[in-house]
C-alpha cells in the first residue's frame, strides 16, 4: 500500500530537522519512500507495519524534546498492489496521449 504523512513537530518554525528524523526512521527499516514538500510517500506492506512507523516517530521526536506532533496520513490500499512510479507513469501516458 502507498501511504502519505506529514509530521509537524511543535517545537520550531524550522521543520528540518525533524524532517531528517522523520526519514531516518524510515531509512532504517529499508523503506522505499520519496520526500515532497508537503510530505513523505512510502511503500509498505500493511497497517501493523505503519502502527510501527508511526511509533517510532513518535518515540523519536519525544526524545527530540518535541512536546506536540500532528500527523496526518493518507493510504491508499489496493487488493491488486502498484507502486507510486506505476501511479505516476499512468498519470503521465494520460497527459502525453
Amino acid at each position: 500500500m502507498i501511504v502519505e504523512i506529514s509530521v509537524i513537530a511543535f517545537a520550531s518554525e524550522s521543520q528540518s530537522k525533524f524532517v531528517a528524523e522523520v526519514l531516518k526512521v524510515l531509512k532504517e527499516k529499508n523503506l522505499k519512500f520519496e520526500l515532497n514538500p508537503m510530505g513523505t510517500v512510502i511503500e509498505i506492506e500493511d497497517f501493523s507495519t505503519l502502527s510501527d512507523i508511526l511509533k517510532e516517530i513518535v518515540d523519536r521526536l519525544e526524545r527530540m524534546g518535541v512536546p506536540r506532533i500532528y500527523i496526518n496520513v493518507k493510504i491508499d490500499w489496493r487488493k491488486k498492489r502498484r507502486s507510486m512510479e506505476e501511479k505516476v507513469k499512468s498519470v503521465l501516458e494520460k497527459i502525453n496521449a
